[in-house]
């Protein structure tokens, strides 16, 4: 990156603030830093505009509107091919090529779109120094902490090492020229649950709210469709994940069993397996997504479509080819019935429909009630933590790590353990996890938790479990910056 480049860029992100409305629109910002921040934030409204420009980033290609979804770390562990793809990424991509061109220049989009918006996030905490007076101050500073943790902790799970002691990333908490430094992995978790402990405390008071099903009826505008915000059950989903990723099981199980327990998040039935996540948010089980009308248009082509060098689908049976592991060996493992998982109905002729709007897509009518459903993708769901818990209860409490486990599996159609007389492991719960959240960017996290070798199917070979592999390399550009400036 050259100076005239990270000039053009610091001063986007010192002196404007992209916003987005409900409605995918964007908002004007003039030029004038100083002038526009006095007016963007001299009131509430102005507020929550910047607060909604935050989540409306987060559809943003290089962010999880593809690349930190399903279009990187899906490809990564092999769950979804494409020779070739628009961006000439997908074949280098699903070989764990890092240094490919078209490769490196996505790794650099994708740091620098999530730092942008986390510039983003602490701006909007600094104007609101001093302004606690606001009536929803606690909802605005609570939220826009939570995101400013999500997305320290998935770069932190991409770019970083799971030993604690060796250096992770920048954790970025204020809104300045200053080069940040990088921390170790285990400084970064702990900064991430700081901001995550001090949400919890300011978001406590919706413990008594967001019952299923929701009205979404509150006179303040905010406070409705809290699934689109980092609401404090989805405080709870990535306090358990972090835990989790930590191996810190007795949090994970108590932050797990939180959302669950809330009864605010019901399982969704096995006969709506097929649709429960498709380009919709789940009225049942989304804790948190993005609402969104342009993931709808990007997800055509790369999925939809189908079209030769274009589109992304799993390693199927059905094209012919002698791949290692295909989307059908993943669901039936310990599976002698693999017909009766309902999640088998997400595939249609080829087409891997769980996370595309299928029916808008087709031009036809969905299930009952799907048009009232909002557009857009869901980032955290109830089935994990059912998931999460059985694993970090494993070892302490057993009849209630199957109990959890169960509900999962018999909410996809398929027989629980205890009825089977099957002893639950750790191996069982991993393989579920591949099924259930086959497609939503969380697999390659996992399999870098617990160190699992890569049964790469684009290289035919196991690859053997490694940090060259696991961890994505920093952008050159991010030391280049860092060296100008010594």
């Amino acid at each position: 990156m050259n100076k005239m480049k990270k000039l053009i860029y610091i001063c986007y992100g010192l002196c404007s603030l992209l916003l987005f409305n409900a409605c995918d629109d964007f908002l004007d910002v003039r030029p004038k830093s100083e002038k526009v921040e006095n007016e963007q934030f001299k009131d509430a409204q102005g507020f929550e505009d910047a607060i909604y420009g935050v989540y409306g980033e987060l559809q943003n290609t290089y962010s999880y509107g593809r690349f930190m979804y399903w279009g990187f770390t899906e490809v990564l562990a092999q769950n979804l091919a494409c020779y070739q793809d628009q961006a000439e990424i997908g074949q280098p991509l699903s070989e764990l090529d890092y240094e490919a061109d078209a490769v490196k220049e996505v790794i650099a989009n994708m740091w620098e779109e999530a730092y942008k918006n986390i510039g983003y996030i602490n701006n909007i905490l600094e104007n609101l120094e001093g302004r606690n007076s606001m009536t929803l101050y606690n909802y605005y500073r609570g939220e826009m902490l939570a995101m400013r943790a999500f997305l320290h902790f998935d770069l932190l799970r991409l770019f970083a090492p799971t030993d604690e002691t060796k250096e992770g990333i920048p954790y970025v908490e204020t809104y300045s020229y200053d080069v940040k430094p990088f921390y170790k992995v285990g400084e970064v978790y702990d900064k991430i649950l700081k901001d995550l402990n001090e949400a919890e405390s300011l978001l406590a008071e919706e413990e008594n709210s967001m019952d299923y099903p929701r009205t979404d009826n509150n006179l303040r505008n905010f406070l409705n469709y809290r699934t689109t915000h980092f609401n404090l059950y989805a405080i709870w989903a990535l306090k358990a994940r972090v835990y989790w990723t930590r191996g810190d099981m007795a949090n994970a199980a108590i932050y797990a069993e939180k959302v669950i327990k809330s009864e605010k998040f019901p399982l969704a039935y096995r006969q709506e397996m097929a649709d429960y996540l498709a380009g919709k948010l789940s009225e049942k089980e989304t804790i948190f997504g993005v609402y969104s009308n342009s993931y709808l248009e990007s997800v055509r082509a790369l999925i939809f479509n189908q079209t030769s060098f274009v589109s992304f689908q799993p390693y199927l049976e059905s094209s012919g080819g002698n791949d290692l592991r295909t989307f059908e060996d993943i669901y039936a493992l310990d599976n002698d019935n693999t017909a009766a998982d309902y999640r088998m109905q997400q595939l249609d002729n080829r087409l891997w429909r769980k996370i595309i709007d299928y029916y808008t897509l087709k031009g036809e009518s969905g299930p009952s009630g799907w048009d009232a459903r909002y557009s857009g993708f869901t980032l955290m769901h109830v089935s994990e933590m059912y998931l999460i818990a059985a694993e970090a209860l494993l070892e302490t409490n057993y009849d209630l790590a199957v109990s959890y486990f169960d509900a999962e599996l018999t909410s996809r159609g398929l027989r629980g353990f205890a009825v089977q007389g099957k002893q639950l492991t750790k191996e069982n719960i991993y393989n579920e996890y591949c099924k259930e959240l086959f497609g939503e960017g969380q697999i390659w996290y996992n399999m870098k938790r617990l160190n699992k070798d890569i049964i790469c199917n684009s290289l035919d070979r196991v690859l053997p479990a490694s940090d060259t592999y696991y961890v994505v390399p920093i952008p050159d550009s991010e030391y280049e910056y860092r060296n100008d400036n010594k």
